[in-house]
């Protein structure tokens, strides 16, 4: 340990870390860099701006079975409003690592090797490099191919652009950081207000880095977001916010203002006067005040109720209301839901339809064109189509939020549906530009109620884009009966007892000619058979014909009442050679059937005509009592068919009013008939 004095105040100062540069003199918040000389005064640091995190100088830890230890911490400006912390940290094997914390999520990065000859990096960054690259492959959340080892950085003159992809990683945010203050000792020497640009990605794995262009070529750090549990901080207790929610009044009528989210809120609207506030290390700064109108939409859920969704409780901290045109503006309201240990989320209002939106990392999603429109994109394994594409402004806001929303603030969005799931993506193009997903999914209007324990709120009187269908869906339940169907036929055609009653052969030709009949034409006589009157009748008929017919018509005799049971064999076969191609229609056996006759004596009549100048073949006869009619599954299957086909009709109509709004409908431009 190096101890000194800090060259401002006197206070002793001490440098732990062999190979840190600077540290931060806990007293009058000077930056004191170690020199060959001594130590350096390199000017004053702002006073840290208190985030209720749960880290802290000094927190100990473990990555990939590597312990560490958090040695100093820098915080940065966003450019849009909003305060993220970085933390540095040193490993037992001398490598430095970094810890960044924004929006409740947490992301270890480490240097990428740099490039450069040898000659031009000192032995202290080689080593130090080689140190960090040791600790990347090693964890098995990185994806293979995917660590830092091998990647190279583009130069100035290739910039990242936004949408692009890096080592199969997705650019999502390109933006300008300023460095506001710093604690601690840090293995480089911040300039407190300098900025810089940098570029963060992501990957479908959670993997992130961050490209750093203050140097040129640029610094990139890699690595991916984790939780403080998988780093062996879960024990850790989020400390006093930097805000206090007591006693906060609006600058421009005196009114008060609750802050949900104080250790995040930037930017608070009063729900009295509708003046915006910026939120800046603890005291609030009047801006502008957005007129009330008698026609300013009205929370429907109070901003400061509480809610739970999916068994976590959230408060409504802020609330607004955004509009699209196309051939006029169409509104919707958003309720910015806040929990301190999973962050945002929202709830979205559109004509009386609800969906709760979770943000999405963006290298999760598989899309074709990030700043496009392309007509699919995919995320958990499922499809999302294009629903519609629009520019959205921001058109009323009540309540705190994260970033520094205004009236007027505009996006490029495109929704994508696969009901009851959305995601929506925004593109952000001025500015610090983004590229976000965010993952909806449907809430009926018993959720809602349930939830925030309000009145049940209004039925929809149209469908939405990510409403369910609710009516009957019969195709599972009409497969499945005639899955039944078949099974039961099946069992009753193979247990059904059967009797063969007749099973003989006819000459035909030779049977004695009926007087005043045709010389092709003849009339035979079976044996009597005994009915039981429970039974069908199957009568088969064959022939072996060729290029010929034998037409047989007969009649089932009732012995004792003279009754007839009509039925026809029209046996008949054809073949032959055309333009080389063979071909044959007709069928040399035929089959009839005849609904359980009466009890009784019967005797079949055969009655059989042949073509002229042709020898009939034998007529080989078969009856029998007991057979099973397929062709009765058959109507039974059609009957069963008409439910499903409403029901498929139904849902068409369904599907179509859902997507009548939309320019992607798959069904075309289409109108309701009621319109």
């Amino acid at each position: 340990m190096t101890a000194a004095n800090c060259p401002s105040c006197g206070a002793p100062v001490a440098f732990a870390i062999g190979t840190s540069a600077v540290v931060v003199c806990e007293y009058c918040r000077t930056l004191v860099a170690r020199t060959d000389r001594g130590v350096e005064d390199h000017g004053k640091v702002a006073a840290l701006i208190e985030t209720g995190s749960p880290l802290r100088v000094g927190l100990a830890g473990k990555h990939v079975g590597v312990g560490f230890r958090i040695t100093g911490r820098t915080q940065m400006r966003h450019q849009a409003g909003g305060v993220w912390d970085e933390w540095y940290a040193l490993f037992d094997n001398g490598a430095w690592g970094w810890l960044a914390e924004a929006q409740g999520r947490y992301y270890v990065t480490f240097r990428v090797a740099d490039k450069r000859s040898d000659d031009e990096r000192s032995d202290e960054q080689r080593s130090a490099e080689e140190r960090s690259d040791r600790l990347q492959p090693v964890d098995a959340r990185l994806k293979p191919g995917a660590t830092s080892r091998g990647a190279t950085s583009p130069g100035a003159a290739s910039r990242l652009e936004l949408g692009s992809r890096w080592d199969d990683l997705v650019v999502t945010e390109i933006g300008v950081a300023e460095l506001a203050s710093a604690e601690g000792e840090l293995p480089w020497r911040p300039d407190p207000g300098a900025k810089y640009e940098y570029a963060d990605l992501t990957g479908a794995q959670r993997e992130f880095a961050t490209f750093d262009y203050s140097e040129d070529p640029p610094i990139v750090f890699k690595g991916y977001e984790t939780t403080l549990a998988e780093l062996g901080l879960e024990s850790t207790e989020r400390r006093a916010a930097r805000v206090r929610v007591e006693k906060l009044s609006c600058t421009n009528c005196g009114g008060p203002l609750e802050l949900r989210a104080p250790d995040q809120a930037e930017r608070i609207y009063c729900p009295n006067c509708g003046a915006g506030h910026d939120v800046t290390e603890g005291k609030l700064k009047f801006l502008s005040t957005i007129r009330k109108k008698k026609t300013d939409p009205q929370p429907v859920i109070a901003l400061g109720s509480k809610g739970a969704i999916d068994g976590v409780t959230y408060v409504v901290a802020g609330f607004m209301q955004r509009a699209v045109k196309f051939d006029i503006n169409y509104y919707w309201t958003e309720y910015l839901l806040y929990n301190a240990d999973q962050g945002f989320r929202w709830l979205v209002h559109s004509d009386d339809h609800w969906s709760f939106a979770t943000p999405l990392r963006a290298g999760e999603v598989l899309d074709s064109a990030p700043l496009g429109v392309p007509k699919t994109i995919s995320w958990g394994g499922k499809q999302y189509k294009l629903f519609q594409e629009a520019t959205a402004k921001v058109t009323y806001v009540l309540g705190e939020f994260y970033w520094k929303v205004e009236k007027g603030e505009a996006v490029d969005t495109s929704d994508y549906i696969a009901p009851p799931e959305g995601i929506s993506k925004e593109v952000t193009r001025t500015g610090a530009r983004e590229v976000n997903y965010s993952h909806a999914r449907y809430l009926d209007q018993k959720q809602i109620a349930a939830a925030f324990a309000i009145g049940k709120p209004p039925r929809p009187s149209t469908i939405g884009p990510m409403q369910p269908f609710t009516g009957a869906k019969l195709l599972g339940s009409w497969i499945a009966m005639l899955g039944i169907l078949l099974l039961a036929a099946m069992f009753i055609a193979a247990t059904k007892p059967r009797r063969a009653l007749i099973d003989r052969s006819f000459d035909v030709a030779a049977a004695p000619p009926t007087e005043g009949a045709p010389e092709t034409a003849r009339v035979l006589f079976t044996d009597s058979f005994d009915l039981s009157g429970r039974e069908n009748i199957g009568i088969k008929g064959f022939a072996s014909i060729d290029n010929s017919w034998l037409y047989v018509a007969g009649d089932l005799v009732n012995e004792a009442t003279g009754q007839l049971d009509s039925f026809e064999l029209p046996i008949e076969y054809y073949h032959g050679v055309d333009d080389g191609e063979s071909w044959n229609e007709g069928s040399r056996t035929k089959r009839a059937y005849i609904a359980r006759p009466a009890k009784g004596r019967y005797a079949v009549r055969i009655e059989a005509q042949w073509p002229q100048g042709v020898i009939p073949p034998p007529l080989h006869l078969t009856v029998r009592e007991g057979v099973f009619r397929w062709s009765h599954l058959i109507l039974a299957a059609i009957v069963l068919s008409v439910f499903p086909a409403l029901a498929v009709f139904r849902q068409m109509r369904f599907e179509m009013a859902r997507w009548k709004d939309s320019a992607h409908s798959p069904f075309g431009q289409w109108q309701d008939e009621d319109e």
